[in-house]
């Protein structure tokens, strides 16, 4: 062990009183060579470096045989040394988001991003057997007496289920099926979930279901490695993308990803004491903000939209809808607005000026085609459900409507030999006929409708003649 070196106090020849304090420092140790190689990997490399060292320690042996006490014990510590080497390169790769291969390791810097893997990349079916189980275990039911594997997605199965559980074979209909949104809310309700779904039954912010679907999710990438790719491209893509609503152009842009939103304008205003920021919107199917969707949404796509509604929701974790309250549109992008706008920033939602437009068409018909069959084309070509000329989010607002737009339309119409434009303008009275210019100009707000329906006529309406073709 070193020694604190002493110091001695030495005087000048011509002073007595001028002394100085002297220490004698011990010699530098000397430098101990390292001849190890540190890029040494795998099993071959370690063995070879230890062989080597053997050779040299001792030269005047000049035969070694893998029989060798000395030889075994070399080759046993490659193999540890290995076995260690690529543990470390395992924990190291396990640091980052590029080279992670372990589903924990990956979920967790998913985590560190803010992305949440588990709500994004886990599965909710009623066909996976483990998370019925978990559901009934949640309501203090006993899974591990039942005599079958609980895949609800088929009705045989889950008649099955409702009597082991008690309840009448029949208390979800005959051939019940949990994909419809009702069967599944009076299933979950039999259950004792106060859920609409199972999205809603499986409340990732409570603890014990986080940590069935974090398992699940885990065991999941494990037997399927390939998809853990998917959560690595979207995780990093997801910091990229903005959730906040600061300029107009992100109250735009965020409005729109909205499903019931087809178009948004944002406008901001100065109201005397602070600035207001107007969000106009084209809501699907045309709605109004006040107005029920399900008063608008037709029943055939009702359910399909509500389905868009809630899966949207659930990746921005929203609160989920009610719809047995038949919500408003206003109440639904509200919740959704007042997330990610600006905390104090006051924020208007309204409705699109709708115009209305009257169109008078001829249309010559080819002498090959009935009438009716070019009628109900002329009808689609213009309506405004998917695919038509006034489908509600294709115009943009304050877009003009060129006439040669719509004789476009009309002539790619098998069938159509020839259209006129008779009349073209705006609704009522006081607007002039804009044929002969062949566009009618729109402002601001404004958005084309010409709905042509039956005690609408504010909406827009056409009038159409057909010439030629066949009776019938």
């Amino acid at each position: 062990m070193a020694q604190s070196p002493r110091a001695s106090l030495v005087f000048a020849k011509s002073c007595s009183d001028c002394g100085q304090r002297q220490v004698e420092l011990p010699r530098p140790l000397p430098e101990i060579g390292d001849d190890f190689d540190w890029m040494l990997r795998d099993y071959d490399s370690f063995r070879l470096f230890m062989l080597e060292e053997l050779a040299a320690r001792f030269p005047e042996r000049s035969r070694w045989t893998p029989a060798d006490i000395e030889v075994v014990l070399v080759e046993a510590l490659a193999v540890v040394l290995d076995q260690l080497s690529d543990q470390l390169d395992r924990s190291h790769s396990e640091a980052y988001l590029d080279s992670a291969r372990r589903p924990d390791s990956l979920r967790r810097l998913l985590t560190l991003i803010g992305y949440d893997a588990v709500r994004e990349h886990y599965p909710l079916s009623w066909s996976d057997s483990k998370l019925v189980k978990h559901l009934l275990a949640t309501k203090g039911y006993d899974p591990t007496g039942l005599p079958f594997e609980p895949d609800l997605g088929r009705s045989e199965v889950l008649v099955r289920l409702l009597v082991w559980l008690g309840k009448p074979a029949n208390a979800l209909g005959v051939a019940p099926n949990l994909n419809q949104r009702v069967t599944e809310r009076a299933f979950l309700q039999l259950l004792g979930y106060d859920a609409d779904n199972l999205r809603e039954a499986l409340d990732l912010d409570l603890p014990p279901h986080r940590r069935f679907a974090t398992q699940a999710l885990d065991q999941r990438w494990y037997h399927y490695p390939h998809l853990m790719e998917e959560a690595r491209a979207a995780g990093p893509a997801r910091l990229h993308r903005n959730r906040r609503m600061v300029t107009l152009d992100d109250y735009r842009e965020r409005s729109e990803d909205h499903p019931l939103v087809l178009r948004a304008s944002a406008s901001s205003r100065w109201g005397g004491s602070w600035s207001t920021i107007d969000l106009v919107m084209v809501l699907s199917g045309n709605g109004e903000l006040d107005q029920s969707i399900a008063a608008v949404i037709p029943a055939d796509e009702l359910e399909q939209v509500q389905q868009a509604v809630d899966d949207f929701h659930w990746r921005e974790q929203l609160p989920s809808v009610d719809w047995q309250l038949q919500p408003g549109f206003r109440s639904v992008i509200n919740a959704y607005v007042d997330k990610y706008r600006m905390a104090g920033q006051e924020v208007w939602l309204l409705d699109a000026t709708p115009v209305g437009l009257y169109l008078n068409l001829s249309v010559k018909v080819d002498g090959n085609y009935f009438q009716s069959e070019v009628r109900q084309a002329i009808n689609q070509a213009l309506g405004s459900d998917a695919g038509g000329f006034f489908e509600p989010g294709r115009l943009a607002f304050g877009q003009d409507i060129h006439a040669s737009d719509l004789i476009e339309t009309l002539m790619a119409l098998e069938g159509v030999n020839a259209v006129c434009l008779n009349r073209f303008k705006r609704v009522g009275d006081r607007y002039p006929d804009q044929s002969g210019a062949g566009v009618i100009s729109l402002d601001g707000t404004e958005i084309a409708r010409c709905d042509n329906r039956i005690g609408q006529p504010a909406r827009g309406y056409w009038r159409l003649s057909l010439h030629g073709g066949q009776r019938g």
